[in-house]
Protein backbone atom coordinates (compact mmCIF):
# COMPACT_ATOMS: atom_id res chain seq x y z
CA UNK A 1 0.00 0.00 0.00
CA UNK A 2 1.30 3.45 -0.89
CA UNK A 3 0.24 6.90 0.18
CA UNK A 4 -0.77 8.97 -2.88
CA UNK A 5 -0.15 12.17 -0.92
CA UNK A 6 3.40 11.23 0.07
CA UNK A 7 6.14 13.63 -0.96
CA UNK A 8 9.47 11.95 -1.86
CA UNK A 9 11.24 15.31 -1.59
CA UNK A 10 11.73 14.95 2.16
CA UNK A 11 13.16 11.45 1.92
CA UNK A 12 15.46 12.55 -0.89
CA UNK A 13 16.72 15.58 1.05
CA UNK A 14 17.52 13.43 4.07
CA UNK A 15 19.44 10.95 1.89
CA UNK A 16 21.35 13.87 0.38
CA UNK A 17 22.37 14.97 3.89
CA UNK A 18 23.55 11.45 4.73
CA UNK A 19 25.71 11.45 1.58
CA UNK A 20 27.17 14.83 2.60
CA UNK A 21 27.95 13.49 6.09
CA UNK A 22 29.89 10.53 4.72
CA UNK A 23 31.67 12.75 2.19
CA UNK A 24 32.58 15.38 4.79
CA UNK A 25 33.84 13.11 7.52
CA UNK A 26 35.43 10.72 5.03
CA UNK A 27 37.36 13.57 3.45
CA UNK A 28 38.33 14.77 6.92
CA UNK A 29 39.80 11.37 7.80
CA UNK A 30 41.76 11.17 4.54
CA UNK A 31 42.97 14.71 3.95
CA UNK A 32 42.78 16.79 7.14
CA UNK A 33 45.49 15.93 9.67
CA UNK A 34 44.16 18.58 12.06
CA UNK A 35 41.27 16.21 12.71
CA UNK A 36 42.91 13.13 14.28
CA UNK A 37 41.80 9.76 12.99
CA UNK A 38 40.50 7.60 14.47
CA UNK A 39 38.51 9.98 16.66
CA UNK A 40 37.89 9.44 20.35
CA UNK A 41 35.36 6.88 21.54
CA UNK A 42 33.07 9.74 22.58
CA UNK A 43 33.12 11.27 19.10
CA UNK A 44 32.53 7.91 17.48
CA UNK A 45 29.50 7.31 19.68
CA UNK A 46 28.22 10.84 19.03
CA UNK A 47 28.64 10.26 15.30
CA UNK A 48 26.72 6.99 15.44
CA UNK A 49 23.90 8.63 17.37
CA UNK A 50 23.77 11.51 14.89
CA UNK A 51 23.73 9.13 11.95
CA UNK A 52 20.89 7.33 13.67
CA UNK A 53 18.90 10.56 13.60
CA UNK A 54 19.23 10.93 9.83
CA UNK A 55 18.40 7.25 9.27
CA UNK A 56 15.32 7.61 11.48
CA UNK A 57 14.22 10.72 9.58
CA UNK A 58 14.62 8.97 6.24
CA UNK A 59 12.80 5.90 7.54
CA UNK A 60 9.93 8.01 8.80
CA UNK A 61 9.53 9.65 5.41
CA UNK A 62 9.56 6.23 3.74
CA UNK A 63 6.93 4.91 6.17
CA UNK A 64 4.65 7.81 5.29
CA UNK A 65 5.18 6.97 1.63
CA UNK A 66 4.04 3.42 2.32
CA UNK A 67 1.10 4.64 4.42
CA UNK A 68 2.43 2.82 7.50
CA UNK A 69 1.23 5.44 9.92
CA UNK A 70 1.16 3.16 12.96
CA UNK A 71 4.86 2.30 12.81
CA UNK A 72 5.65 5.91 11.93
CA UNK A 73 4.05 7.06 15.18
CA UNK A 74 5.76 4.37 17.25
CA UNK A 75 9.20 5.26 15.90
CA UNK A 76 8.41 8.92 16.40
CA UNK A 77 7.94 8.28 20.10
CA UNK A 78 11.50 6.94 20.24
CA UNK A 79 12.94 10.10 18.72
CA UNK A 80 12.99 11.90 22.09
CA UNK A 81 15.48 9.35 23.47
CA UNK A 82 17.66 9.78 20.39
CA UNK A 83 17.56 13.55 20.73
CA UNK A 84 18.55 13.27 24.39
CA UNK A 85 21.56 11.15 23.42
CA UNK A 86 22.54 13.67 20.73
CA UNK A 87 22.47 16.52 23.25
CA UNK A 88 24.33 14.65 25.98
CA UNK A 89 27.08 13.32 23.71
CA UNK A 90 27.26 16.67 21.94
CA UNK A 91 27.72 18.48 25.24
CA UNK A 92 30.55 16.21 26.36
CA UNK A 93 32.19 16.38 22.93
CA UNK A 94 32.26 20.19 23.11
CA UNK A 95 33.50 20.04 26.72
CA UNK A 96 36.37 17.80 25.61
CA UNK A 97 37.19 20.12 22.71
CA UNK A 98 37.34 23.30 24.82
CA UNK A 99 39.87 21.60 27.09
CA UNK A 100 42.33 21.13 24.20
CA UNK A 101 44.50 24.22 23.52
CA UNK A 102 44.81 23.30 19.83
CA UNK A 103 41.06 23.44 19.25
CA UNK A 104 40.21 26.21 16.81
CA UNK A 105 37.39 26.87 14.39
CA UNK A 106 37.76 29.81 12.00
CA UNK A 107 40.87 30.92 13.91
CA UNK A 108 39.02 31.36 17.20
CA UNK A 109 40.17 30.29 20.65
CA UNK A 110 38.89 26.99 22.09
CA UNK A 111 36.25 28.88 24.07
CA UNK A 112 35.27 31.00 21.08
CA UNK A 113 35.07 27.97 18.83
CA UNK A 114 32.32 26.48 20.98
CA UNK A 115 29.87 28.96 19.43
CA UNK A 116 29.70 26.74 16.34
CA UNK A 117 28.58 23.43 17.89
CA UNK A 118 26.50 25.28 20.48
CA UNK A 119 24.44 27.02 17.82
CA UNK A 120 24.20 23.77 15.85
CA UNK A 121 22.71 22.04 18.89
CA UNK A 122 20.37 24.96 19.68
CA UNK A 123 19.13 25.06 16.09
CA UNK A 124 18.56 21.31 16.15
CA UNK A 125 16.57 21.52 19.41
CA UNK A 126 14.53 24.46 18.10
CA UNK A 127 13.39 22.64 14.97
CA UNK A 128 12.79 19.37 16.78
CA UNK A 129 10.67 21.12 19.41
CA UNK A 130 8.68 22.90 16.72
CA UNK A 131 8.21 19.61 14.88
CA UNK A 132 6.77 18.03 18.03
CA UNK A 133 4.50 21.03 18.59
CA UNK A 134 3.26 20.67 15.00
CA UNK A 135 3.00 16.89 14.87
CA UNK A 136 -0.68 17.10 13.88
CA UNK A 137 0.20 19.47 11.05
CA UNK A 138 1.79 17.18 8.47
CA UNK A 139 3.09 19.89 6.17
CA UNK A 140 4.91 21.69 8.98
CA UNK A 141 5.99 18.56 10.85
CA UNK A 142 7.88 16.90 8.01
CA UNK A 143 9.63 20.11 7.01
CA UNK A 144 10.72 20.85 10.54
CA UNK A 145 12.01 17.32 11.15
CA UNK A 146 14.16 17.32 8.03
CA UNK A 147 15.35 20.87 8.70
CA UNK A 148 16.40 19.78 12.20
CA UNK A 149 18.95 17.58 10.42
CA UNK A 150 20.14 20.56 8.37
CA UNK A 151 20.95 22.41 11.59
CA UNK A 152 23.49 19.70 12.47
CA UNK A 153 25.10 19.47 9.04
CA UNK A 154 27.78 22.24 9.30
CA UNK A 155 30.49 19.99 10.84
CA UNK A 156 30.31 17.77 7.75
CA UNK A 157 30.09 20.56 5.16
CA UNK A 158 32.87 22.55 6.86
CA UNK A 159 35.21 19.54 6.79
CA UNK A 160 34.36 18.83 3.17
CA UNK A 161 35.06 22.46 2.30
CA UNK A 162 38.44 22.37 4.03
CA UNK A 163 39.34 19.10 2.32
CA UNK A 164 38.65 20.42 -1.18
CA UNK A 165 40.10 23.86 -0.48
CA UNK A 166 36.77 25.72 -0.65
CA UNK A 167 35.97 27.00 2.82
CA UNK A 168 32.73 28.86 1.89
CA UNK A 169 31.14 25.47 1.13
CA UNK A 170 29.43 25.22 4.53
CA UNK A 171 27.54 28.48 4.01
CA UNK A 172 26.72 27.72 0.40
CA UNK A 173 25.46 24.24 1.29
CA UNK A 174 23.21 25.63 4.03
CA UNK A 175 21.75 28.18 1.61
CA UNK A 176 21.31 25.62 -1.16
CA UNK A 177 19.58 23.00 0.99
CA UNK A 178 17.34 25.47 2.80
CA UNK A 179 16.64 27.20 -0.51
CA UNK A 180 15.62 23.89 -2.04
CA UNK A 181 12.74 23.74 0.45
CA UNK A 182 11.45 27.11 -0.76
CA UNK A 183 11.76 26.08 -4.40
CA UNK A 184 9.86 22.89 -3.63
CA UNK A 185 7.19 24.88 -1.80
CA UNK A 186 6.69 27.22 -4.74
CA UNK A 187 6.38 24.30 -7.13
CA UNK A 188 4.11 22.14 -4.95
CA UNK A 189 2.12 24.74 -3.02
CA UNK A 190 2.45 27.94 -4.97
CA UNK A 191 3.85 29.74 -1.91
CA UNK A 192 6.58 29.22 0.70
CA UNK A 193 5.75 27.35 3.88
CA UNK A 194 6.61 29.19 7.10
CA UNK A 195 8.79 26.28 8.28
CA UNK A 196 10.88 26.48 5.11
CA UNK A 197 11.30 30.23 5.53
CA UNK A 198 12.40 29.73 9.13
CA UNK A 199 14.87 27.07 7.98
CA UNK A 200 16.48 29.48 5.53
CA UNK A 201 16.63 32.30 8.09
CA UNK A 202 18.24 30.16 10.79
CA UNK A 203 20.58 28.17 8.53
CA UNK A 204 21.91 31.20 6.67
CA UNK A 205 21.43 33.93 9.26
CA UNK A 206 23.18 31.92 11.94
CA UNK A 207 26.54 32.13 10.16
CA UNK A 208 27.24 35.84 10.78
CA UNK A 209 26.00 35.48 14.36
CA UNK A 210 28.64 32.81 14.98
CA UNK A 211 31.42 35.05 13.70
CA UNK A 212 30.21 38.09 15.61
CA UNK A 213 29.62 36.38 18.95
CA UNK A 214 32.35 33.72 18.98
CA UNK A 215 35.40 36.01 19.31
CA UNK A 216 33.88 38.11 22.11
CA UNK A 217 35.07 37.92 25.70
CA UNK A 218 31.46 37.67 26.82
CA UNK A 219 30.98 34.45 24.89
CA UNK A 220 34.30 33.11 26.17
CA UNK A 221 33.09 33.55 29.75
CA UNK A 222 29.72 31.96 28.93
CA UNK A 223 31.36 29.00 27.18
CA UNK A 224 33.76 28.38 30.04
CA UNK A 225 30.86 28.49 32.50
CA UNK A 226 28.73 26.09 30.45
CA UNK A 227 31.38 23.62 29.35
Amino acid sequence: MTNPRAEPFFFNMTIAMIVIIFAGFGASALYLPEFPFPPSTLLIFHGIVMLGWYILTASQARLIGKANFTLHKRLGQLSAALVALILVTGYFAVSAAIARPETSIAGMTPAGSTIFPTMDLLGFVLFYALALANRTNGAAHKRLMVLAGLMMLPPATARLGLAIGFEPLAGIAAFAIAGAFLVYDWRSRGRPHWASVLGLVVAVGGAPVRFMVGPSETWARIAEAIY
